[in-house]
Order: structure tokens, then sequence, then C-alpha cells
């Protein structure tokens, strides 16, 4: 239990972080809705979204393995990562504050929209495909997993604690789609009624929150890392 908690504080800033994604949110708001099957809809862009986490998720892992035999030392290692991590993320930060977007409704939300239109695919394997895609294109939730994944790789748990310390990790990343699934669910027929409110805050207020969560998670991997090397 000890090793279980170390190595899940050690990873919950990055699930915290990568957890923040409005661009996903936005875009199973957008695509899930107007369907005619949302629990069906909300459930297959989960599973994509599931699918695509593991993958990231267990090649962080095979990374971490493999460089714990590198001479530096696993907890120098983990340091440099995260100088790196923290300062990719103040550089997305600045951008965010400095280069604004033009339109909100292009680039992947835009994109998946246009996908929905398709008739030739079932409802599970299009959502399916927006799931993974939608986080496949989520660059800052992709390098945090991946982190997470290289920490946890590093640190050479056990299967139990590997697969305990994963499933954490994939509920609280994974948080931005299983909440509204969870709403498709349960009120279906509210469902709409109860996410648009989420949809507009994002729309208006997205950018300020996630650039704020960056700049601090920014900073605070830059401070953790420097510490350690």
């Amino acid at each position: 239990m000890p090793e279980l908690n170390s190595l899940i504080a050690s990873i919950l800033p990055y699930a915290l972080g990568a957890a923040v994604s409005p661009v996903i949110l936005a875009t199973i708001l957008t695509t899930v809705s107007p369907t005619r099957s949302p629990r069906l809809a909300s459930f297959s862009y989960l599973f994509g979204a599931i699918i695509f986490f593991l993958i990231v998720a267990f090649s962080g892992m095979y990374i971490g393995s493999g460089l714990s035999a590198v001479a530096l030392g696993t907890i120098r290692i983990g340091a440099i990562t995260e100088v790196v991590l923290g300062s990719i993320l103040v550089i997305i930060a600045l951008k965010n504050i400095f280069i604004r977007e033009e339109s909100r409704e292009g680039g992947l939300i835009g994109f998946v929209s246009s996908l929905r239109e398709d008739k030739n695919s079932s409802t599970f394997i299009k959502f399916f495909y927006f799931g993974f895609i939608a986080f496949l294109a989520s660059f800052v939730t992709d390098i945090l997993v991946l982190q997470a994944g290289t920490l946890i790789g590093l640190s050479n748990p056990g299967f139990a604690l590997a697969a305990e310390t994963v499933i954490i990790l994939g509920i609280i990343t994974l948080l931005v789609a299983e909440i509204p699934f969870i709403i498709y669910l349960i009120f279906a027929s509210r469902a709409r009624n109860i996410l648009t409110p989420a949809r507009n805050w994002i729309i208006n207020y997205g950018d300020y929150f996630t650039t704020t969560v960056y700049l601090i998670l920014g900073f605070f991997f830059l401070i953790r890392g420097f510490m350690f090397i």
C-alpha cells in the first residue's frame, strides 16, 4: 500500500493535467447530443478514448522500463523529463495567452462534426473513432499520460501495482469522457439540457482555464524537476 500511495502521488499531477481538456469535452458534447442513441454514442466515444489511453500509457511504461537501466538513475531521469515537460507546458500556456484562436468551431470539433454526418458507418464505429481521434489530437493530454506511464515504468513496479496505478491514472484522465457518459446513461432525456451550459462555458472560458492549469503545472514540474537534477 505505501508503494501504491507513493506511485499515485507521483503521477497525480499528470492525471489531473491530462483530465483538463475542454476541446475533448466540447467535441463529445457537440457530436453526441444530436444523435438518436446518445448512450451508445457516448459509450463508444469513451471506449475509443480508453483504447488510445492504454496505447499511450503502455508506451510510456515501455520507455520508462528501458530508461531505468540508464546510468543516470531513475530519479534524475524523471527530474530531467519533468523539466522538459514543464517547459513545454509553460510555452503552450504563453502561446495561448498571446495567440488567441479565431474560431471555436474549427479544427478538431469541425472535423469530427463533419464525420458525424457519415451514413456508411454504424454509430458504435463512428463514435469509437471520434473518441480515439479526439485524444490522439490532444497533444498536452498525450504527453502527460506518456510521462505518467514513463514514471510508472521507471519505478519497476510489479504487475498488480502497475495495473492498479494505470487504472487510477485512466479513471482520472478520462473524466472528461466519463462524466458525459454517466450523465447520458442516467439522465438520457435531460442530458442535453444539463450539458449545454457546460459547453457554453467551455466556448467562452475554456482557453483561460486551460492556460491557468498549464502554467501552474508547468512551473510545478520545472521546480520539482530542478530540485532532483
